[in-house]
């Protein structure tokens, strides 16, 4: 199948929210729903976007319900999910990919949310790897302007610079990745990314720095650093605590320059992107130059049409 750009968004369009995955904080959904109020008509169901059944935003059958809505509703612009946490995975198989191709939409999302947009790359729709409703009371203005302009322009540009070299190069292919975590659970199964000839871009929250050499041997072993030609990593946030404090364990930057300098394409870190307090967007399955030795990424295509 040929990829599909979604329209581009007009300021007032109409735009749903889906809780699909963790319990959402009302506080923190009002702060962001005020953000994006003043750019778009927002549309949510609060009855079943406030449900809660132990860690997840109440019944699979209900997430998945709202979720597909959402996607089948041509009234609707764009989909953004109200935060993260877990339970994605849980409803996968049965998101309507057709209606992906059939009423294309961006849907923004991270964290757990990369679970989505795999599903988007499987039905090959360009997506948005960005904040969700529940980070945008704090969002910065250049991380807001980052993502409107990657919803409503669909010109190529810079994505990301001041990135730090970890081996030089430069080369170009569809953006592909998200939580190292929640991609590594993909392997193997049919939502899993074609790799073939990506960028890959990796994020972490909490993770100790053994469990993140881990989840890099286990992408290591399925072939996904053979399949791309670079790689560019985010914020790894809160993933140095020491577990055992009879030991000094190497850091989590350590680790990702041990696992990955040894490879023969170009690598970059320190990305704006992630759990962190820098949440640039990037546009997912959308074609982008990694330029490790300058330290650029750049969008060659739109998210959007």
């Amino acid at each position: 199948m040929n990829w599909i750009q979604p329209p581009r968004l007009n300021p007032g369009d109409k735009v749903r929210v889906v809780a699909a995955s963790g319990p959402v904080n009302r506080e923190r959904f009002s702060a962001g729903v005020r953000v994006l109020r003043q750019r778009y008509d927002l549309d949510f169901d609060q009855e079943t976007l406030f449900a809660r059944m132990g860690f997840l935003a109440g019944e699979d059958r209900h997430r998945l319900q709202a979720l597909n809505a959402a996607l089948a509703d041509p009234a609707c612009r764009a989909v953004f999910l109200a935060r993260g946490g877990y339970g994605l995975t849980r409803i996968l198989p049965a998101i309507d990919r057709m209606a992906l191709r059939t009423h294309p939409k961006p849907i923004v999302g991270y964290s757990d949310v990369t679970a989505l947009l795999a599903t988007c790359s499987y039905a090959r729709v360009t997506a948005v790897h960005g904040p969700m409703i529940s980070d945008l009371g704090d969002l910065s203005a250049d991380d807001q302007a980052s993502l409107f302009n990657l919803l409503e322009n669909p010109a190529p540009g810079a994505l990301l610079d001041g990135l730090e070299t970890l081996v030089k190069g430069r080369t170009d292919g569809r953006l592909l990745g998200g939580n190292l975590e929640v991609l590594t659970r993909l392997l193997g199964t049919p939502m899993q990314p074609d790799f073939t000839g990506a960028i890959l871009f990796l994020e972490e929250v909490g993770e100790l720095p053994y469990r993140v050499d881990r989840l890099l041997t286990h992408l290591e072993m399925a072939g996904v650093f053979q399949a791309v030609r670079g790689v560019v990593l985010g914020d790894f946030t809160d993933c140095d605590e020491v577990e055992d404090d009879r030991i000094e364990p190497p850091s989590t930057q350590e680790v990702l320059a041990e696992r990955l300098r040894r490879l023969p394409i170009p690598v970059a870190f320190n990305g704006g992107f992630g759990h962190g307090d820098r949440k640039a967007s990037l546009p997912y399955g959308a074609r982008v130059e990694l330029d490790a030795e300058a330290g650029t990424l750049t969008a060659l295509e739109g998210a959007v049409s």
